[in-house]
């Protein structure tokens, strides 16, 4: 997660390379929320999805604020893919702290005013995130709608999901034993 928002493509695609602390553009922190990870779950409030609040996708905006699509073609190259990533520009990020809703516990993630700092509120804000047992439901859902079937009883949801999520939420969300124990 923290190597898909720091990927050049992403930060362009979904305005990631837009997004600044005078001007927060919440496009990516939406998309974080609802397609990458957690998902909404249902609407029990206005702004309040279940899984995340609207208040959440403003904090987790400002904790992105700063990371700019970098367009050297032969620098900052992620070291683990070579593709390219982009850049911390801490003069455009937003150092105060940013405080979630009750859907992530209150969290607070402390603001930082460094490259390195940026990075650090990075991985707590995923962190964050993937701390959430529905975070690894979400994911299992996924699986098991594209590899088994589109809709997810209350038996499966029992009987399949949970288990599945608990395993890949042990494994640090290493996927390949989830999708091999789905498959089995």
């Amino acid at each position: 997660a923290v190597k898909m928002t720091m990927n050049n493509s992403m930060l362009i695609y979904l305005n990631g390379t837009d997004n600044s602390k005078n001007n927060p553009n919440q496009n990516y922190a939406r998309e974080f929320f609802e397609l990458f990870t957690i998902g909404k779950g249902p609407q029990i409030a206005p702004g309040n999805y279940t899984n995340y609040t609207e208040t959440d996708i403003q904090q987790a905006a400002r904790v992105l604020t700063g990371f700019k699509a970098h367009w050297n073609n032969n620098t900052h190259r992620d070291t683990d893919t070579n593709i390219r990533c982009g850049t911390a520009a801490t003069w455009d990020h937003d150092t105060g702290n940013k405080t979630f809703s009750s859907a992530f516990n209150n969290t607070v993630i402390t603001g930082r005013n460094t490259s390195a700092g940026m990075i650090t509120e990075l991985h707590d804000f995923v962190n964050m995130v993937y701390g959430k047992d529905e975070t690894a439901k979400a994911i299992c859902r996924r699986l098991y709608q594209y590899f088994v079937f589109p809709e997810i009883s209350a038996e499966v949801e029992t009987d399949i999901i949970t288990p599945l999520a608990a395993e890949l939420k042990t494994n640090n969300y290493e996927l390949l034993p989830t999708v091999r124990k789905l498959l089995n």
